[in-house]
């Protein structure tokens, strides 16, 4: 069997095979009664896949073509299609799927789904599932795969994924001619292999005999074959425990299960260990954006579990309950949510929530700790632009790997080794603030899944602290001839002082993203301690010697810091406009600035005193465009 589903058709086509006058069609397509077609041809017209023709003329009681592609072409079913076998198919890497195989009117229907948790492609599942058939009875054989709901869309789409089986056998190739008698070559010209002239297979290569995939479907075309409906489900309920329960009590309706799939639980665990540990009284500024984040959680979620769960040939197989509140927390969340923002008293709060958070043991799913720092992102989300100051107080994760040269192994010089017993310095039992850098700042569920904390530690030579108070580890990189890891807290505030006239902006030779550093000469003529320069208000990724994204962060760095404006070279793009100023010549950047940083090679070096003549130059050339 030829894929015909997804061949491309032009309302002409489309007319031939609904056995229709194009000029019907064409008034039906003007009266937008045609289904929305696919996309266009290279001239531009609108054209259709077989399977949206098939499914429109099945949908509008018109005949379907005899070629038409599972499930357009198959009647509907008289009775509940038989379920020939149930049960789970084994995965690569000890994984598992449910699947279950319907008898579609003589045509193998493969349900599958795969488990949570479990990191296998739909592929793999689906060719695992043909392979509990009889090869004679694979050919034509489909399997569809339900779409897992997300419980914050609009509700339930009612969407399958489908794969099948050619009826016919692949042709093997054709075998390349005998090669003509050495007399004859001489005078016939030799021509290529047919096998060799075949055009390349573009798309999805799959192995011979695996199904194919096939795009989706709706739940109702499958349930019309199989004459019952077909369950969907949320993402995150598919354990083993709830499907083997779901497929035993066979059901079209759905399993009442907790909530273990939403934001709820974690709101609400949030907020009543805020209450539990008093952060009403202590903070009530933080405690009210807290206690609004879980109103809102409250109302999306509701919104969400209480769409119809069930429809059109479709059902849920399991339906979280919706969420409930605390009478206690309910009424003190909605007392504190109504209170104006002071926003100087947040300001206050947030210092002090910042070193109590940072400074708390690390304890996966702690609700205490994940208060905090809830309750510290909303504060910062609020306060950033008016107190910019007070919000960028915090360090990122920034990873510099393969760290080597001369400014590196100063920064090295001036570390101080941390003992277990001192404060972050013990990676058995790590702190929030420890974890954070250990991990590069990555979500709990991340951290678990991957392992994360446990593979950082194992490849830990040493914990550090500048003499800024930023935290440093230093990694192995575990691959031979690269150099090992840094992580380090980055700053995104403004510098702190000391930075004079003879500071060098100073970073080492590098193929990829660098450690960016001022280095300073002391009143005595030594060096003093290399200090990171930030990017007040982001990140750093700080590379140079080429045009591009990643060195317009650089230059957006260097930009704020003289400045001092948290907001420049920001939204728009500075390098863009100046690279566009009248006055260039030959089109190259007018920006002084912007030039040394594409054009330094090998190590950078830029007097901190030029770097900051040059962002005011730049800054006047804007205002005067």
């Amino acid at each position: 069997m030829s894929v015909t589903h997804s061949r491309p058709h032009t309302l002409a086509q489309f007319a031939r095979r609904a056995r229709m006058s194009a000029q019907r069609l064409r008034v039906l397509h003007g009266e937008r009664r045609l289904p929305a077609p696919d996309g266009v041809d290279p001239d531009g017209a609108d054209v259709w896949t077989t399977a949206s023709i098939d499914r429109w003329l099945r949908a509008t009681g018109r005949a379907v073509p005899d070629d038409a592609v599972w499930p357009f072409g198959w009647p509907d079913a008289t009775e509940p299609a038989e379920v020939i076998w149930s049960g789970d198919v084994d995965l690569p890497r000890g994984h598992t799927a449910a699947v279950t195989v319907f008898d579609g009117a003589g045509q193998p229907v493969i349900y599958a789904v795969g488990y949570v948790g479990q990191d296998v492609s739909r592929d793999t599942i689906a060719e695992a599932a043909i392979v509990q058939l009889d090869p004679d009875r694979r050919p034509g054989a489909v399997v569809v795969q339900p779409f897992l709901l997300d419980p914050s869309s609009d509700g339930p789409h009612p969407h399958l994924e489908l794969w099948r089986v050619p009826e016919q056998p692949e042709p093997a190739p054709d075998p390349a001619p005998a090669a003509l008698p050495a007399m004859l070559r001489r005078f016939l010209p030799q021509r290529e292999p047919v096998a060799a002239m075949r055009q390349p297979v573009i798309g999805r290569q799959r192995r011979p005999g695996a199904p194919e995939y096939a795009g989706s479907v709706f739940a109702s075309e499958v349930a019309r074959v199989l004459g019952r409906p077909v369950p969907l489900w949320w993402a995150g309920t598919t354990t083993p425990e709830i499907v083997r329960t779901v497929r035993l009590l066979g059901q079209p309706r759905p399993l009442p299960i907790p909530d273990t799939i939403t934001r709820w639980p974690a709101a609400i665990a949030r907020l009543t260990a805020a209450l539990e540990r008093s952060v009403h009284t202590a903070y009530p500024q933080a405690f009210s954006l807290l206690a609004r984040e879980t109103r809102a959680a409250h109302r999306d979620v509701t919104t969400a579990l209480t769409h119809p769960s069930a429809g059109h040939g479709w059902y849920l197989a399991a339906a979280p309950q919706p969420p409930t509140w605390p009478a206690v927390a309910e009424q003190r969340a909605a007392v504190a949510a109504a209170r104006d923002l002071d926003s100087a008293a947040a300001a206050d709060e947030l210092d002090s929530l910042v070193e109590i958070e940072a400074d708390l043991p690390w304890r996966p799913g702690d609700p205490y700790g994940d208060a905090l720092c809830e309750a510290i992102l909303l504060l910062r989300g609020r306060l950033a632009r008016e107190y910019p100051e007070r919000v960028y107080t915090f360090p990122v994760a920034y990873s510099w790997p393969d760290a080597r040269g001369p400014i590196y192994d100063e920064y090295r010089r001036h570390l101080t080794r941390l003992t277990p017993a001192e404060a972050h310095g013990d990676p058995k039992r790590p702190t929030r603030r420890l974890v954070r850098l250990l991990t590069e700042g990555a979500a709990e569920a991340a951290i678990a899944h991957h392992q994360m904390l446990d593979r950082a530690r194992d490849r830990l030579v040493g914990l550090y602290c500048d003499p800024e108070g930023h935290l440093v580890a230093h990694l192995t990189a575990g691959v031979s001839g690269i150099a090992d890891q840094l992580l380090i807290e980055w700053p995104t505030s403004m510098p702190q002082a000391g930075w004079t006239a003879e500071t060098v902006i100073a970073a080492d030779e590098t193929y990829s993203a660098t450690g960016l550093f001022a280095v300073t000469p002391g009143p005595d003529g030594t060096l003093l301690a290399p200090q990171p320069v930030p990017n007040p208000g982001d990140g750093p990724r700080f590379t140079f010697g080429y045009g591009g994204n990643s060195p317009a962060v650089l230059y957006q760095a260097l930009v704020r810091c003289a400045l001092g404006d948290w907001t420049a070279a920001g939204q728009e793009s500075w390098v863009q406009r100046l690279s566009a100023h009248p006055d260039n010549d030959q089109g190259r950047p007018h920006s002084q600035l912007w030039q040394q940083i594409v054009t330094s090679k090998g190590a950078l070096r830029l007097s901190w005193a030029d770097v900051q003549r040059w962002a005011r130059d730049d800054q006047r050339a804007l205002h005067r465009r």
